[in-house]
């Protein structure tokens, strides 16, 4: 397969990645990734840009040295009722949406929260992907999760970044993850999470646990760029 998407990346504007957007969109262009998402962390993340950054996306071209750059954000889920930090953002600008748990931003209150918020947060039309949700640190029912996701036209990412970074040790997960796309026939994408622009468009140690479990490539969006931006449209952006 030939990867054409990167949906998942970060920039110095979130104070803990270190790259550029412009080197982030110069290593997609030399790995031949032709569509790249810009996407930093919502304000409720510590550190991350304020509210009024992401009022600016509209300032960042479409196009840059022949890739397409979508300016997205990671919204941070907040509470079990699938709440979000961008729940009161603009969004004329955002071409594309993650939404993530991360404890810095969710403390489950009670047993089966996490789980709970996914399913409220997949009521929400404007979510485009799930984040890592192959973390450890949460429980999750992928089952009910990934059925839902599969029924409001909502991504499942597999994570690149996650097995090398803050979330090891959720290579089972995924393998849970791969089989309950494969039962509700859920699309999914590789996501790099680069933090540094040599990461970007770099999925070969999440590929080769879905290779071994002879993931269907049908589900995988990162080389159907038609059908990306289809999925986008329908979830309410302007593309």
């Amino acid at each position: 397969m030939k990867y054409l998407i990167d949906t998942h990346t970060h920039t110095l504007a979130c104070n803990h990645a270190f790259s550029t957007l412009e080197e982030n969109v110069a290593a997609a262009a030399s790995k031949g990734i032709e569509i790249l998402c810009f996407t930093e962390h919502g304000p409720k993340m510590p550190y991350a840009p304020p509210d009024w950054f992401y009022a600016e996306l509209h300032r960042i071209p479409q196009v840059i040295n022949d890739v397409r750059v979508l300016a997205g954000i990671e919204a941070n889920i907040t509470d079990e009722h699938g709440s979000t930090d961008i729940d009161n953002l603009s969004k004329k600008a955002i071409k594309f949406v993650i939404a993530s748990l991360h404890k810095h931003t969710f403390r489950p209150g009670k047993e089966n929260s996490e789980t709970q918020a996914l399913l409220n947060l997949l009521d929400n039309p404007f979510i485009d992907m799930l984040g890592h949700i192959d973390t450890p640190f949460f429980n999750i029912d992928y089952d009910a999760v990934i059925k839902k996701a599969a029924q409001t036209n909502t991504l499942i990412e597999f994570n690149n970044g996650s097995l090398h970074g803050v979330r090891r040790g959720g290579e089972h997960n995924m393998v849970k993850m791969a089989e309950c796309c494969k039962k509700y026939n859920c699309l999914a994408a590789f996501g790099s999470d680069a933090h540094f622009s040599m990461d970007v468009g770099e999925f070969s140690t999440v590929a080769g646990i879905l290779k071994e479990f002879a993931f269907p490539e049908e589900l995988l969006i990162n080389d159907k760029p038609d059908l990306f931006f289809d999925i986008l449209k329908k979830n309410e952006k302007h593309i």
